[in-house]
């Protein structure tokens, strides 16, 4: 794999477009290295119709018996022990010089790791989607590079304010962002002294709407907007529903699960040039830098405190916020992630962990 070129990817993903990490770390960077390099893919995710057992069946066939030239094999976050692993555990084994394993969640912590280790140890290399997980998996191999999970620029961006201010979160409502959401955002939202909007993106689950709208139902100041039937494979729909935040949340819980996430909201926010309120932690906190792209805060009054400084500013003041956000996508968008994926394929890492050369830059040298 040193030094050679890449003119083929075999992805094989752990679930289909549903997953952000499959968009965001496979199908959107294999479209923008499609389009930059020439370089072809094959997506590949499990499923049980006809349709998508032979598109395993025959990219696997392929990338075991008839490898396209010059070709690489990523396996991303398989974690199970069924038949799909199986045959990629014996596609790793025969191929494993052309190998990469990524994985962006701390899956190992949730569920028995035993299949996470043996690709951990097996693949060539190891791309990770955030510091945390890359310490954790030089355990197993030293070829290891954190690799930031990318955010697609389709130059959609925040260029007018809305009249009443309106705050925005994006994401799945599990167990830790729900629980963060009520530790750090809900009460002091219901302590701020102007009228709001709060658009929460991502409830889909009825008794969990109910559940946040009765939280609010005596805060006459709030406009509570929780968006249905959200189209998450369409990326530009998603980009203009972020842009019409004037900020947005991202919280996370103290607990070594949460501690392994990428900053990805974080990461979409600031994309369509949306500043970012989040609580100080890991990745979070190695994306927003405070008071220039966004606060860095560790109490719920702190979150108030920011959420009335963004609320009252004047429109020079705020797009001073909005374009350093969005000036700060250099360091996570589709071209950083083809830069690092280059260096992990491409270069000898052999003999050390190189988990920290091409991690994001200290970005509070960014301006």
């Amino acid at each position: 794999m040193d030094k050679r070129r890449i003119d083929h990817i075999y992805w094989f993903a752990y679930y289909n477009l549903d997953s952000p990490s499959v968009r965001y770390r496979a199908k959107y960077p294999l479209d923008f290295i499609k389009k930059k390099e020439n370089i072809s893919s094959r997506l590949i995710v499990p499923g049980y119709s006809p349709r998508k057992v032979w598109n395993f069946l025959s990219g696997y066939i392929s990338a075991l018996l008839f490898p396209k030239k010059n070709s690489l094999i990523v396996i991303q976050r398989v974690q199970s022990n069924f038949i799909y692993a199986s045959l990629l555990k014996l596609l790793v084994v025969a191929r494993s010089k052309d190998t990469v394993y990524d994985l962006d969640d701390a899956d190992y912590l949730e569920q028995d790791p035993q299949t996470i280790h043996f690709f951990a140890r097996k693949c060539n290399r190891i791309a990770a989607g955030s510091p945390a997980i890359a310490r954790y998996l030089t355990k197993f191999n030293k070829n290891v590079v954190h690799i930031s999970s990318p955010t697609p620029d389709l130059k959609i961006v925040k260029r007018i304010r809305n009249k009443t201010f309106n705050i925005g979160w994006i994401g799945g409502f599990g167990w830790g962002h729900k629980n963060s959401l009520y530790e750090y955002l809900f009460p002091a939202l219901k302590e701020l002294p102007f009228d709001c909007c709060l658009t929460l993106t991502g409830i889909q689950h009825s008794p969990d709407a109910k559940e946040v709208l009765d939280y609010f139902k005596d805060c006459n100041h709030i406009n509570v907007t929780i968006p249905a039937n959200v189209n998450w494979k369409d990326e530009t729909s998603i980009q203009k529903m972020i842009m019409q935040f004037d900020v947005g949340i991202a919280t996370l819980l103290n607990h070594p699960l949460q501690l392994a996430k990428s900053g990805i909201k974080a990461k979409q926010y600031m994309n369509c040039g949306i500043p970012v309120i989040c609580n100080n932690l890991p990745e979070n906190n190695n994306v927003v830098v405070d008071g220039y792209n966004g606060f860095v805060c560790d109490t719920y009054s702190e979150f108030k405190e920011r959420l009335i400084e963004f609320g009252e500013m004047n429109d020079t003041e705020y797009f001073y916020f909005s374009e350093n956000a969005r000036k700060s996508i250099k360091n996570f968008d589709l071209v950083k992630w083809h830069k690092d994926f280059e260096y992990l394929t491409r270069n000898t890492l052999k003999g050390s962990s190189d988990t920290n050369k091409v991690e994001l830059q200290a970005v509070r040298s960014w301006h």
